[in-house]
């Protein structure tokens, strides 16, 4: 059964850091001083998985992110082809202060609790009144680990 979509927007799916030359070098080099250690402590696997796990961090940290369409309809919130339904969420918070404007939506889910979305195209007023009709406004703060990863440009 389709629903109509209150309200609807695109925005990009993370906010993306543009790297530098010394990004990469910091991360290869940190990289191979672990791969390193682990080869000398006659840990093969654990210094493999460092390997791999570094190059598949730093492709996915370089690529520009995908715009993803988001609406938020009476089942709940649609983001590119996911439904979050209201039951599955406790409640939402808009920061006013910070930029980009963003959702932090805390789920019930024990492995996501926070769901962050960005707001691109409308008004974050509008969108909080629309939220407001099914589901609780409680002042929410991004994850420590978050804010950590974004400060060293991931």
């Amino acid at each position: 059964m389709a629903t109509e979509a209150l309200i609807s927007w695109n925005a990009p799916e993370h906010f993306h850091v543009e790297k530098t030359p010394d990004w990469y070098w910091a991360v290869g080099i940190i990289t191979l001083a672990l791969a390193v250690v682990a080869f000398i402590f006659g840990s093969i696997i654990t210094g493999i998985f460092i390997l791999v796990a570094a190059v598949a961090l730093v492709l996915h940290a370089s690529r520009p992110p995908r715009i993803v369409y988001h609406e938020v309809n009476d089942r709940g919130l649609v983001i590119h082809d996911r439904l979050y339904p209201f039951l599955s969420l406790d409640s939402f918070w808009i920061p006013h202060d910070e930029f980009p404007p963003k959702i932090i939506l805390k789920s019930r889910k024990l492995f996501m609790p926070f769901i962050i979305i960005f707001i691109d195209e409308i008004d974050p007023e509008e969108v909080r009144e629309v939220m407001l009709r099914y589901i609780a406004e409680t002042e929410h703060h991004e994850p420590f680990l978050k804010f950590v990863l974004e400060r060293l440009g991931f």
